[in-house]
């Protein structure tokens, strides 16, 4: 090992979909011992795939969906397989127990009585039903962390409504902004913004708390309502609300500073490049670019003001430079300038990208289920110390023996009763059902 910040430290992991589990695959990097503690009996939505989805099923769901298995062939277990489960679980461990039966829930316990921190990202209804509670869980040990990352929050109206990220972006008024002036607004897609903001929140609160420990002793409850993280990212139009009573109104790919700024279509079949121009001297820059047309040269433009008034005809008149050009060469031409600009690349032109290339962005991982492929690596760096990339997504139940008999201290005995009665497992129920004998 490398001395990595946070051996030492055990990590219940109880979180479903996307922001809970990149949340705790931070800490697993960093060096903790990161447990799932999951369900054979219960499939988290969006979370492990469905046992029994086939490549038929996969293909009719379209692109996406097939995409997201190897070969767009799910079998066999698709919940081993899954690229969104497995892009977001490295370096962790899993065991399976039945949180809603007597063993289970003992068997948590005591885990929870051995463990630093817990995780969990459920409406808080469905926490609360588990019995994730600060109450439950600190009265097992006063020392634990215990991180719940709720949509909307532990109490107020709204505690127990269910969602995923497309929704509280509306909710939080960020679809709205997002969306294009001249469209219906139910074609603005869904970014899942706040999916990917949130985990960052929990890991850095979860440090801090660490470090509360450190100096008291005392453990503590961290609440994450994942809409207020998504909130604070438009913070300055919420502000303007507040000083001025005044509502943003739909601006798609436009800037209330920035003008022009857009995407721009370039030579080839949907090819395209974003551009912003901030204040006269990029916008001074931008027309030597262009070299000098007598459009851009006109007195109107030399101001923000102006060029704000004339968005729509500047937007068609530098759709037809970049038109006759490729995206790339745009690109560059225009940052060798000093003007904002980069192209919009698919994930071909990502993994053929210098940069990332350079950067070593993507780096293999071995799984048994899926093989070995190129994972994006974690987005930040120690000078002197590598970080965790020793292990793939875990299989469903894949460290129950470890769990069970190392951690538990439980018999071969006691814990093959409990693989006989279905309440542990490497699979899911569903399927063990399917297999058994008439």
């Amino acid at each position: 090992m490398n001395d990595l910040p946070l051996e030492g430290i055990r990590v219940l992991d109880l979180t479903v979909v996307w922001a809970g589990p990149a949340a705790t695959q931070h800490l697993a990097d960093l060096g903790a011992e990161v447990i799932r503690v999951e369900s054979s009996h219960r499939i988290p939505s969006s979370t492990r795939a469905q046992p029994h989805l086939t490549a038929d099923l996969v293909q009719r769901m379209g692109m996406l969906q097939r995409m997201s298995f190897p070969d767009g062939q799910p079998q066999p277990q698709p919940y081993n397989r899954s690229s969104s489960f497995n892009v977001l679980n490295r370096n962790k461990l899993s065991v399976t127990m039945e949180l809603d039966t007597d063993e289970g829930a003992q068997a948590f316990r005591e885990l929870v009585a051995m463990s630093d921190i817990v995780v969990e990202n459920n409406a808080q209804r469905i926490g609360n039903r588990l019995g994730f509670t600060w109450e439950v869980l600190s009265a097992i040990n006063p020392k634990l962390i215990l991180c719940r990352m709720p949509p909307l929050g532990l109490s107020g109206p709204y505690a127990d409504y269910l969602g995923f990220g497309a929704h509280f972006e509306a909710l939080t008024g960020l679809t709205w902004l997002r969306a294009y002036p001249d469209a219906d607004i139910s074609q603005t897609s869904p970014t899942f913004h706040m999916d990917d903001v949130s985990p960052t929140v929990a890991g850095f609160m979860i440090l801090g708390a660490l470090h509360r420990r450190h100096r008291t002793g005392k453990g503590c409850l961290v609440e994450i309502p994942q809409a207020e993280t998504m909130l604070h990212q438009i913070g300055d139009v919420v502000l303007d609300q507040s000083m001025n009573g005044r509502s943003q109104p739909s601006l798609g790919n436009r800037d209330r500073v920035s003008a022009p700024q857009g995407c721009y279509p370039c030579l080839g079949e949907d090819q395209w490049v974003v551009i912003s121009v901030r204040n006269d001297a990029e916008w001074a820059a931008l027309i030597d670019a262009m070299g000098a047309p007598e459009w851009a040269c006109a007195p109107a433009l030399a101001t923000a003001s102006g060029r704000h008034a004339q968005h729509d005809h500047i937007d068609q008149e530098l759709a037809q430079w970049t038109r006759t050009r490729s995206k790339q060469a745009v690109f560059h031409c225009l940052q060798e300038q000093g003007v904002p600009a980069a192209p919009v690349q698919d994930e071909a032109d990502t993994f053929a990208d210098p940069q990332v290339t350079h950067r070593g962005l993507f780096k293999p991982l071995h799984q048994a289920a899926t093989g070995t492929y190129n994972f994006p690596r974690q987005p930040y760096r120690f000078s002197d110390m590598p970080l965790r990339w020793e292990r793939a997504a875990p299989s469903l139940g894949e460290d129950n023996e470890y769990v069970y008999l190392e951690l538990l201290g439980y018999t071969q005995a006691q814990y093959h009763e409990l693989l006989r009665r279905g309440l542990a497992g490497t699979e899911y129920a569903q399927e063990r059902a399917d297999a058994a004998p008439a």
